[in-house]
């Protein structure tokens, strides 16, 4: 992008970009970017307290059916928001099951308007996963772990997981 520029210039720069002060201006100007983009540039320009328990605004819902399975299999809801890698990671191993332990798997946005309790609770620990309205996960599945929960949601022995996240709880304590 700076071929154009004389050589001795382009020489100053590349020193420059190696400045740690030049450095963390580059990532913040990074960092505020993603930001606007994410959140808009006048949210962006909103302050946001520390302890704030507002949802962020989401550009997009993720929420709705990914893909469905006959009514008898198993449903398994994944909580999560715009953006999140993990939580494409979990999906990712909930489809490579899919065949073999059919399921129906439906999205869940935190951040959508009426999702409020679940951004109280989740928003610090997505991906979040139930089956058939019982907390299973958190944060990562495999493959291996969705083969194992799917088969007993199928035989009826799934059992609801310990250590379901809850924020608001946690924020309370403090």
């Amino acid at each position: 992008p700076v071929q154009w520029l004389p050589s001795r210039v382009r020489a100053v720069i590349s020193r420059l970009a190696r400045e740690p002060c030049v450095m963390a201006l580059i990532t913040l100007t990074t960092c505020m970017t993603a930001a606007v983009r994410s959140r808009g540039a006048v949210n962006f320009l909103q302050p946001v307290s520390k302890r704030s328990s507002s949802r962020p605004v989401s550009m997009a819902s993720v929420s709705g059916i990914v893909y469905s399975a006959p009514e008898q299999d198993p449903k398994v809801r994944l909580f999560t928001k715009e953006g999140c890698t993990l939580c494409d990671v979990a999906k990712k191993a909930l489809v490579e099951v899919r065949d073999e332990h059919p399921h129906t798997l439906e999205a869940v946005d935190i951040t959508d308007e009426g999702n409020r309790q679940y951004w109280d609770k989740y928003k610090y620990d997505i991906p979040v996963l139930h089956i058939a309205d019982k907390y299973w996960a958190k944060h990562r599945i495999t493959a291996e772990d969705a083969a194992a929960a799917l088969a007993e949601a199928r035989t009826g022995e799934f059992v609801e997981r310990r250590g379901e996240p809850d924020a608001a709880r946690l924020e309370r304590k403090s």
